[in-house]
């Protein structure tokens, strides 16, 4: 008898261990967790995406700016966001791949500019503002889990990165992924940016996020008021000076800490050239993120196009009208042809924390 009272007791204690091991497996209530494989995946998958962002914009003795704005992306229309400031409307922004054509509209001064983009660019993604490019610097390096927590009453889980900054401090990167359909819920950035001639900390929240949702494409037209008056396009503005024989006017005074920056910059594009010049495409993607978007035929055209290049001079970069983008003239000896005059634009990637290559060949 007592023999089976102690065969009966360890078969329990068995029966408990699985169960409590099955319950940690699954999570608490039993459900299984974020496959983070899937993430990427399934957010790929959805042709279109709607989703809520907040810039907020920290300043001495508490001083907050903050900016939300709704968001529109569609893979085969464009992007269109709304920026609004103390609860009002007061700028537009489309960018249309189809048309190389992108628009700023500023409700508040009712004046608008028109940008014309060229088939580089476009292919580098110079016009994507999509959370999918941060969901990949989150999950393609090392990240560390958060665990479980509920957001707007879905049940989430979360991973946090750290990415290194040219200011010498980590942005900080958090994922929210509901855990039953695998799609993000928040996507959270704290860094050190540029803002207003000092390095301030800026936060970043993607989040109300509609994959898959349904947008016609009359949201992605720029109805423009008949009394909104045009700006001229910094890129004609630069072009006509050039033709008349005048450089390209500076539009405003560099901070000090522009200033800093115009190393790491004119440094970015002498890399990139050479880069260029010996087919390096893994120092190329680093230093132009978008090409990866190029396609093999592609890829191969502009291998062709700027293979053997000779960088004669890099001359240095000067900030253009359009927001945190800078130009870099070169002088460049082509393979079989002529000495010609580019001008590399940069950008400063939010997600990466680094300047990178946008464009200009």
């Amino acid at each position: 008898m007592r023999n089976s009272y102690v065969k009966l007791a360890l078969a329990a204690v068995v029966i408990l261990a699985v169960v409590l091991g099955v319950t940690e497996f699954l999570g608490p209530g039993g459900k299984s967790g974020v496959a983070w494989a899937r993430v990427m995946e399934k957010a790929e998958q959805a042709p279109t995406v709607v989703f809520d962002m907040t810039r907020e914009i920290s300043y001495p003795q508490n001083r907050k700016l903050v900016f939300p704005s709704k968001n529109y992306i569609s893979g085969e229309y464009g992007v269109k966001s709304e920026v609004y400031y103390e609860g009002k409307l007061f700028q537009i922004k489309y960018k249309l791949p189809r048309q190389k054509t992108a628009y700023s509209i500023r409700v508040d001064r009712k004046q608008y500019w028109r940008s014309e983009f060229s088939d580089e660019e476009v292919a580098q993604g110079s016009l994507t503002d999509d959370p999918r490019s941060w969901l990949r610097k989150i999950l393609s390096g090392e990240y560390t889990k958060l665990g479980r927590s509920t957001i707007n009453g879905v049940a989430v889980e979360g991973v946090e990165c750290k990415l290194p900054e040219v200011a010498g401090a980590d942005s900080i990167m958090r994922l929210w992924v509901d855990v039953e359909t695998n799609l993000p819920v928040r996507i959270e950035m704290e860094r050190l940016a540029m803002e207003e001639g000092q390095m301030r900390p800026v936060k970043h929240v993607m989040e109300n996020f509609e994959w898959d949702a349904q947008l016609d494409e009359s949201l992605f037209e720029p109805n423009i008021p008949a009394d909104y008056t045009p700006g001229e396009d910094p890129r004609a503005g630069r072009a006509r000076q050039q033709n008349s024989g005048t450089r390209p006017a500076v539009p405003q005074a560099l901070t000090e800490q522009e200033r800093a920056a115009l190393p790491q910059i004119k440094e970015t594009v002498t890399r990139f050239l050479q880069a260029c010049s010996s087919r390096n495409w893994d120092e190329m993607l680093k230093l132009a993120p978008g090409l990866d978007r190029l396609s093999a035929a592609d890829r191969t055209a502009l291998d062709t196009h700027l293979s053997g290049v000779e960088v004669l001079q890099v001359d240095e970069p000067f900030k253009t009208d359009v927001s945190n983008i800078w130009c870099v003239p070169c002088q460049i000896k082509w393979k079989a042809g002529p000495i010609s005059g580019k001008e590399i634009r940069v950008r400063y990637d939010e997600a990466l924390g680094r300047f990178v290559v946008a464009g200009g060949l």
